[in-house]
């Protein structure tokens, strides 16, 4: 049996799924794989929010209808909880805990019996707070129950044809911002809007850090491209509302502020 097959029978012992849907990689597989198991008995829900990048809800829209799968966007406005407000070093988990019950709520009102998402096995190497209230909240988690990792899940997604498998991994916008510095509507925008800015300059991998005194530490896969535009970036950043730009040396990787809340 292929890692597919096991995948979609797994699947396929559910009576109704509920997904939940970044638009990224792992929850697009995931999307594929339940529509192909359970057809209209499985569906995706989308939960947009001020954190979450437009082109990131955009291509949740996209990808659901290239799957064909029936999908749903489910607004919701959390800048204003406290957990952004202070911005602890738990803060996503108790965002996901907000998030859960708000799916949980969406999928019984609407006759399902389970919410899924695309989270794999490679995040249990990462701190995660999230995945600990998905597991409290008895979100599955196919992927980590049969031991995919990233990088397969890469490899299924262009075996599948899905759109964007070699697309770089996206984050939630709150990630840019170090523990106890607060996550405010300007700030997320702002942070936003740079990041969309300097995709449009053709770089792939992009991520801009905001930290206090409206400090940009831009991190690119070009850094030295970067430096070639810098007169034009600083320009862009500062018209933006930043009044500190810099460029991060380090190669580029996601999860760096997790420094900041020691682990």
């Amino acid at each position: 049996m292929t890692r597919v097959e096991e995948l979609r029978n797994a699947i396929a012992g559910h009576k109704r799924a509920l997904v939940m849907f970044s638009g990224g990689l792992d929850s697009a597989l995931l999307a594929k794989l339940a529509y192909d198991a359970l057809g209209p008995d499985a569906e995706a829900l989308t939960i947009d929010s001020a954190v979450i990048p437009q082109s990131e809800t955009a291509m949740a829209r996209t990808l659901a209808a290239t799957i064909g799968i029936h999908h749903h966007v489910l607004h919701m406005d959390e800048l204003g909880q406290e957990h952004f407000k202070s911005n602890p070093p738990d803060r996503c988990y108790h965002c996901r805990k907000v998030r859960d019950a708000a799916a949980w709520r969406w999928a019984a009102e609407h006759g399902f019996d389970t919410v899924a998402d695309g989270l794999n096995y490679s995040d249990l190497s990462d701190y995660r707070p999230g995945l600990k209230a998905a597991n409290e909240d008895r979100i599955w988690h196919p992927f980590i129950e049969f031991g995919v990792v990233k990088d397969e899940i890469r490899t299924l997604t262009k075996e599948l044809g899905l759109q964007g498998w070699d697309r770089p991994s996206m984050a939630c916008l709150a990630s840019r911002f170090p523990h106890g510095f607060a996550v405010t509507p300007v700030r997320v925008e702002r942070v936003d809007r740079a990041e969309e800015y300097l995709r449009s300059l053709g770089f792939r991998k992009v991520r801009v850090r905001h930290f206090p005194h409206e400090l940009a530490v831009v991190e690119v896969d070009d850094p030295v491209r970067a430096v070639e535009i810098r007169d034009q970036v600083v320009a862009r950043l500062r018209e933006l509302g930043f009044s500190f730009v810099s460029l991060d040396l380090e190669d580029f990787a996601s999860g760096k502020m997790n420094r900041t809340a020691g682990v």
